[in-house]
């Protein structure tokens, strides 16, 4: 089976990272991944989060309805940063309404939660397909440097609520603030986000670095180096970072969220669940005292989503019967 992929992100966002993930692991259950062009492939699957446009939520979906009419092949979308719970009512309005146009055109509609499908049902009356994100594939990292300044690190693209602002809030509360790196470079778009922690940050002195883009290794070996791993957004849908962390074999502070909640009623033990400031300044405290509690040992066995995805492509052409069936 042939199935071209576009996860319209930059090279190294974590929606590239889990687009080619899903692609090799497919591989090993039948499925191609060939260029959308010349030849119309299959079946196409996107990849869909409004926050890697500039533009405005309508925005991103107009570009995506445009581009989802080029092809006749079935399209199968995986939606990213699902809304439907946001504290801003008109900013969860618009975004619901910008994914919804995206799920008017799509197949199959793939999320990685059980709450995210809650979520698609109640705003289009779509079911989606529930698939765990897969673990990244990242090498194991170096050596573990010792010594040198305690961190607070926060793995992933600099965007609104990425979660950078909790991690500075917090290395401000201590008497002696440990530095905040940002595993990762800012977000196309949001350079404004990143200035504005800056500022933050000089106002509670404490002392905040970006690593820019990594490559894999390097994002194991930053991941490795870091004190204390942070996931500290609750309202997070899915996270690829928060994965990331249990790839790099680290156990993450994680904000109680419906999100981190799912992961850790799946596998328990991964995570460190907090829910407030004085749970994280507690944990951080910990964390600090004890930084082996932030360190696990051999990956955790996982779910297999090539194997999924392999089903849902076989779904969407088995309901295509005017469709070519080349799987080879």
């Amino acid at each position: 089976m042939r199935v071209s992929v576009h996860p319209d992100a930059p090279a190294g966002h974590g929606v590239v990272r889990h687009a080619d993930l899903v692609a090799r692991l497919a591989a090993a259950h039948g499925v191609r991944r060939v260029p959308g062009t010349p030849d119309d492939p299959d079946v196409r699957h996107a990849h869909f989060s409004d926050s890697l446009h500039a533009g405005t939520a309508g925005d991103a979906a107009e570009s995506f309805r445009a581009w989802a009419g080029t092809s006749p092949s079935p399209l199968v979308v995986t939606l990213h940063d699902v809304p439907g719970a946001d504290p801003d009512p008109a900013r969860d309005a618009r975004r619901i309404e910008a994914y919804r146009v995206v799920t008017g055109h799509a197949d199959a509609v793939v999320v990685a939660a059980e709450h995210e499908a809650a979520k698609v049902l109640a705003w289009s009356g779509r079911r989606a397909h529930v698939v765990e994100l897969p673990l990244p594939d990242l090498p194991e990292p170096g050596v573990v440097p010792g010594g040198g300044p305690p961190t607070l690190g926060v793995l992933g693209f600099v965007y609104p609520g990425k979660g950078h602002a909790e991690a500075v809030e917090a290395a401000g509360r201590r008497a002696d603030p440990p530095r905040v790196l940002a595993l990762g470079a800012v977000s196309p778009g949001h350079d404004e986000v990143w200035s504005s922690l800056v500022e933050r940050a000089r106002e509670l002195h404490v002392d905040l670095a970006a690593t820019g883009h990594l490559t894999d290794a390097g994002l194991a070996d930053a991941a490795a180096a870091v004190t204390v791993p942070l996931a500290p957004n609750s309202g997070v849908s899915a996270s690829g970072s928060l994965l990331a962390w249990v790839a790099c074999r680290r156990r993450p502070l994680a904000a109680d969220g419906v999100y981190a909640r799912e992961i850790d009623a799946r596998h328990p033990g991964l995570l460190r669940l907090h829910s407030g400031d004085a749970e994280l300044d507690a944990a951080i405290t910990d964390a600090l005292a004890t930084p082996g509690t932030t360190r696990t040992g051999a990956l955790p066995p996982w779910p297999d989503a090539g194997a999924a995805h392999a089903r849902i492509y076989a779904d969407v052409l088995d309901r295509s019967p005017d469709r070519e069936r080349a799987r080879c």
